[in-house]
């Protein structure tokens, strides 16, 4: 096959289904990625020839391994945030619900390019977060006529920066954490289902917001308030074990 690579295609994230199977579809490989055109002139002159190349960019995909692919600030055309953290509390919630999920061969291609638009939509789009409205839709159009090796880098960052993110404010709560035996012992695990309602009203009450606003905050702001007021009422129950220690002392000192 003496085809030059600079001559290939360029293969985008739509295409992923149709090469990625465990029997490529060549037949879409070459309407959909190589142009081929099904005519009279076509099958005559062209078949062979644009069948050697959707053989060729098949094998050549197919050689990538996709969890090595790495984002490329300086080709991607799609600008991410500094890390996930600085995304609106609705997208993290809608991130971690999507991701939480688990991604599978058959969703693999909706998983990633859902999660490149609900991260990355604030910082190519102005206005608030909406993930239910026309420029949302484009969005996600847009990412789908990206190439593949650019999408799938950067879903590799999105993926390794929310680890990194749960597991620090993992670690910031945990170290403030308060243990009550009685709590846990009347089932106060139950309340975690509603971590998120309670959040936002908190937000809302804290920063005076409406509903609709507190939304729009950002996920760093919002954990970062959590955090300062575990903070607080772990020093409060501090001092409290200290004054009592005291209390105590001076009682046996009696």
């Amino acid at each position: 096959m003496n085809i030059k690579k600079k001559l290939l295609p360029e293969v985008k994230l739509k295409h992923l289904h149709l090469m990625a199977a465990s029997t490529p579809n060549y037949k879409e490989i070459m309407t959909e990625v190589v142009g081929y055109k099904n005519n009279w002139f076509s099958r005559k002159w062209r078949f062979v020839s644009q069948f050697k190349v959707a053989f060729m960019l098949t094998q050549e995909m197919r050689d990538v391994d996709p969890a090595k692919l790495e984002w490329q600030e300086k080709t991607c055309p799609i600008k991410k945030p500094a890390n996930v953290d600085f995304i609106t509390f609705q997208a993290m919630m809608e991130l971690q619900a999507l991701l939480g999920g688990g991604a599978t061969e058959e969703n693999m291609l909706q998983v990633i390019t859902d999660s490149i638009t609900i991260v990355c939509y604030s910082e190519n789009h102005e206005g608030d977060y909406k993930s239910d409205g026309k420029e949302f839709q484009d969005f996600k159009n847009k990412i789908l006529n990206s190439s593949f090796k650019e999408m799938f880098g950067l879903y590799n960052w999105i993926v390794k920066d929310c680890e990194r993110s749960v597991e620090d404010w993992n670690q910031r709560f945990y170290s403030v954490e308060l243990e009550d035996p009685d709590y846990h012992q009347a089932g106060g695990e139950r309340m975690a289902q509603f971590n998120v309602i309670t959040t936002i009203k908190n937000v809302c009450e804290d920063f005076n917001l409406p509903f609709n606003e507190a939304w729009q905050l950002s996920y760093n702001l919002v954990q970062t308030n959590s955090y300062a007021k575990a903070t607080q009422n772990h020093i409060q129950d501090n001092m409290r074990q200290i004054k009592e220690a005291r209390m105590n002392a001076s009682r046996a000192a009696q």
